[in-house]
């Protein structure tokens, strides 16, 4: 008995060594090997990304060979925008349901470490056949970010989660729905959305109206119609205006950054990597600068961002009060030609553009 035991040992190094595999590789830990649309499914916090591409009957195409990388707007990011159940995406057009899937699908598989370091608006095909624009930031004025903490925007959403592997490509994790109204200029967003109807009036008043229908691109930032009845302004009050009297550039013009297609994240790309820690810009036509700034409570929640107008650049200038976004599901409204955020506030009042 006692000899049997000990032929045991020998014979079980004896049968590992027959199973012996040279191209056997251990699975690296948090490694996942589900197919894209199976992983998402199975995400508590990704549930209604799921739902969306099964009501757009892209589950299938999913489960193929790929690769895809999937850009996957957390179910937070769904209800910032009302969408709050799977029942709520009946209520969308079924193109319309399709297109919002297919724009946060790439026909390829995008690690973060392939996009350009410091970059903004790179742009890569959608399985839509549109594009998506990212923007990282992987250096700071104060050194480099721990890989961990990288910058990585798609078209404005912050990516939570980065490159977690699946079977057929890479999920990246959005804290946003990307918008996009394809087939729309700048012009006709704003033309569609009255509650920008005095700000409208004022672009027209002002002769930057037919501008924002051309290719551009545009950046425009938006008041709605309550920030200017906030300061007494209607339509009849910039009907009214002499545009002679008022500097156009200073009053509306300030509003829109020609030749720029800037989501609010690219601000914040801009603040990491530079020594200022805000952008600076001058106004078209005119000696005005106009700064802006981004803010953010944490690396996952949305940014907000500040703007204000100086009389120079180099001190003394005078500064005016600032306005503002703070609601993100108002902003990175994509458009052909660019973009629209909305803005809280008012950059200048009329009395304070007077031309002198």
């Amino acid at each position: 008995m006692r000899r049997i035991l000990l032929l045991i040992p020998g014979l079980i190094l004896l049968l590992f060594a027959a199973c012996k595999h040279d191209d056997l590789e251990i699975t690296k830990e948090n490694e996942n090997f589900r197919l894209a649309a199976d992983f998402i499914k199975n995400n508590y916090d990704m549930t209604l990304f799921s739902a969306a591409i099964e009501k757009a009957g892209m589950t299938g195409e999913l489960q193929g060979a790929g690769p895809f990388t999937a850009l996957v707007p957390v179910n937070a990011a769904f209800q910032e925008i009302g969408i709050n159940r799977p029942s709520d995406f009946d209520k969308m057009h079924p193109d319309s349901l399709k297109a919002l899937v297919q724009r946060h699908l790439l026909p390829q598989r995008l690690l973060t470490g392939e996009i350009p370091a410091n970059g903004v608006d790179i742009r890569y095909r959608t399985l839509g056949g549109t594009e998506v624009y990212a923007s990282q930031a992987n250096s700071s004025k104060y050194g480099n970010f721990p890989a961990s903490n990288v910058l990585l925007y798609f078209n404005g959403s912050y990516v939570t989660r980065k490159d977690v592997n699946v079977a057929n490509g890479v999920v990246q994790v959005l804290n946003k729905v990307m918008k996009y109204t394809r087939g729309n200029t700048v012009q006709d967003w704003l033309a569609k959305h009255s509650e920008y109807s005095i700000f409208v009036s004022g672009l027209k008043k002002f002769g930057y109206w037919d501008r924002l229908a051309t290719p551009g691109p545009y950046t425009v930032f938006a008041p709605q119609n309550k920030e200017f009845e906030a300061k007494g302004i209607t339509e009849a009050t910039i009907a009214a205006l002499n545009t002679t009297t008022y500097s156009g550039a200073r009053l509306i013009g300030a509003y829109i950054f020609e030749k720029s297609h800037f989501f609010i994240s690219d601000f914040d790309v801009f603040s990491k990597t530079s020594a200022e820690g805000f952008y600076d810009r001058k106004l078209a036509d005119d000696s005005w600068y106009i700064t802006t700034s981004v803010a953010s409570a944490t690396l996952t929640t949305p940014l907000s961002y500040g703007m204000y107008l100086r009389t120079g650049l180099v001190y003394p200038y005078e500064q005016f009060p600032g306005a503002g976004g703070s609601i993100p599901a108002l902003n990175d409204n994509l458009c052909d030609n660019g973009l629209v955020h909305d803005l809280q506030g008012l950059l200048l009042l009329p009395e304070q553009a007077v031309n002198k």
